[in-house]
């Protein structure tokens, strides 16, 4: 049988309203690795929370990866290792942070370890205790930063539509320079044109000379459309947006907190 893998979004896909993955999701993938198949974590978290995650289930060997910062990032869990990176330039990350200050909303961005902000505001807390990475405050990021980081996000909780806003304001500065994309309706992130939870689709196939065909990709909000598109079998959870069932192959009979990853597995992976 040919040998397929699975990318899969965590938030609201692969982990469940608590934050944890289910004994019948752990047990399905535990399963298609037996059989040789390929499990890619897809998020648009940082590559330090993924990490932690692999960890605490003990995904550190042959046939795990992590897509992280939506794809800005690919790492090989058994080896330890970055396989790619597409970085943001500084000059980029000072526009995003000032413009977003300038409208009265927090933003942030990343070294290799923490979550990098020149503010201490609600939002940095509440972000940073959801993804398990420590924030550090300083007074001025691009001075801080050793390297181009991954990527910049910008949160508010007033209303998604105040996001909407600001991304239809900076889209004439983006273009060609920055893409745009909400992981959630309040979180608004910004990235090299290249990464994509798309493109690492591609580019894990193209690595592993597995056909898109034999590709599935499952998500729930508007930074997994990429990689629904882009994988043979493009599928949405039960408790995706209408944005992303609208576009996938197939939408499962049961949510993240019902082992939807499970009945992936079994219906599209696992050979029978």
């Amino acid at each position: 049988m040919s040998k397929k893998i699975l990318f899969t979004d965590l938030d609201g896909t692969l982990l469940d309203s608590d934050k944890n993955i289910s004994p019948g999701n752990l047990n399905a993938i535990d399963k298609m690795i037996r059989q040789g198949h390929k499990f890619v974590i897809a998020t648009g978290r940082p590559i330090q929370s993924a990490i932690q995650i692999s960890q605490k289930y003990g995904w550190t060997g042959e046939g795990y990866y992590i897509a992280s910062y939506n794809g800005g990032l690919i790492y090989d869990c058994s080896a330890d290792k970055a396989l790619v990176r597409f970085p943001v330039r500084k000059k980029h990350v000072r526009h995003i942070l000032d413009e977003a200050r300038h409208a009265g909303l927090h933003a942030h961005t990343y070294d290799d370890v923490n979550v990098v902000s020149e503010r201490d505001t609600d939002e940095l807390r509440e972000y940073c205790n959801t993804i398990m990475v420590p924030p550090v405050v300083v007074d001025d990021a691009i001075s801080y930063l050793k390297k181009d980081p991954i990527k910049v996000i910008v949160i508010s909780r007033a209303g998604h539509e105040v996001l909407d806003e600001f991304r239809s304001r900076l889209a004439s500065y983006c273009e060609g320079r920055l893409s745009t994309v909400f992981s959630n309706p309040a979180l608004l992130e910004f990235a090299d044109p290249h990464a994509s939870k798309g493109m690492a689709v591609s580019y894990m196939c193209d690595r592993f000379n597995i056909p898109l065909s034999d590709a599935v990709a499952a998500g729930d909000e508007e930074n997994d459309v990429s990689m629904i598109r882009a994988a043979g079998l493009g599928v949405a959870m039960a408790n995706a947006t209408d944005q992303i069932k609208a576009i996938a192959d197939h939408v499962t009979e049961h949510d993240n907190d019902h082992d939807g990853i499970s009945e992936i597995i079994y219906d599209y992976i696992l050979d029978q």
